[in-house]
């Protein structure tokens, strides 16, 4: 759907303050760059994430699905490893999150695992093939449930 004529009248009517939403592969899509393949697996690995462009409604970010259900911790932590996006989010199925300005409601049965990597201090990506482990250093990890918010501009749980 990127750059057709759907997509710019969903962007034209976001614009105007309609509620864009998406479940699954639908939710994953939200962000400029998606999650499109890989596997659930907790050791990461470049490989464990292939990415492609997203519809850009939520911006520096990405966003995994099922995510507890199907391990999916390795994938996520790859997807942000390998692209610009400072926060991911891993939300678990029979969940969802809810974006308000600058604050993220998770609202559901499970919840949203959130990896914050803006004060990474290293990482190996660019060292590596793609099948061999990735190194983060001092990324965040935050995981809440219903009724937790999360500040986008602090990027800190709100209880």
């Amino acid at each position: 759907m990127k750059d057709t004529e759907l997509d710019a009248a969903l962007h034209q009517r976001f614009a105007e303050g309609v509620v864009i939403a998406g479940t699954s592969a639908g939710a994953a899509m939200m962000p400029d760059m998606m999650i499109v393949e890989g596997e659930g697996e907790s050791n990461p690995r470049p490989e464990s994430a292939k990415m492609d462009r997203g519809m850009g409604f939520f911006p520096g970010v990405v966003i995994d699905q099922h995510f507890a259900q199907r391990g999916r911790i390795g994938r996520l932590l790859s997807a942000v490893a390998q692209q610009p996006a400072i926060l991911g989010f891993g939300i678990d199925e029979n969940t969802a999150i809810v974006i308000n300005a600058h604050e993220v409601e998770i609202i559901g049965e499970g919840s949203v695992t959130i990896v914050d990597v803006s004060e990474l201090t290293h990482n190996n990506v660019d060292e590596l093939l793609m099948d061999e482990p990735l190194a983060l250093c001092g990324a965040k990890l935050h995981i809440l449930p219903h009724g937790y918010r999360f500040n986008l501009d602090t990027r800190s749980c709100v209880c």
